[in-house]
């Protein structure tokens, strides 16, 4: 049983959802370890001869499950994605991949020369003094 939930455990922490594969893996593995736990809860008989036996049944129709819900949520997931963007297209938005550009800001250096200051000695250095910030110009 340890190995059971160590398995689960590290199929949990493992499996992302950010492919269909992973979609399906995590949904398989909540449902195994769902179906799993209701078989160990359901009636295991009169002397408690068949709690394995629910327990691999429950694990196995709980990972077919949620395979299947897992799937079934990704391509849910893709196709707002999609749609999403064929909207934003529609009401006139720009095209990605061009977005506006950045201008650089204009920077001043200014030479600081040495100098004492009460009994602490400051080394000659530069300073830079921004005069005009970054801006955003129209895309073309």
């Amino acid at each position: 049983m340890k190995i059971v939930i160590l398995t689960l455990l590290v199929a949990f922490v493992s499996n992302g959802c950010a492919t269909q594969g992973k979609s399906v893996g995590l949904g398989g593995a909540i449902g195994a370890a769902s179906g799993m736990s209701i078989g160990a809860i359901a009636d295991p008989n009169a002397d408690g001869q068949a709690r394995t036996r629910n327990v691999i049944i429950g694990g196995a129709l709980g990972g077919i499950l949620g395979m299947a819900a897992g799937s079934a949520i990704h391509k849910g997931m893709e196709s707002s994605k999609a749609e999403g963007k064929k909207e934003g297209l529609a009401q006139g938005s720009p095209v990605p991949g061009n977005p506006p550009q950045l201008s650089q800001a204009k920077v001043e250096t200014i030479w600081v020369d040495p100098k004492v200051v009460g009994n602490r000695y400051v080394e000659g250095h530069f300073e830079y003094l921004i005069s005009e910030p970054a801006r955003w110009q129209e895309a073309r």
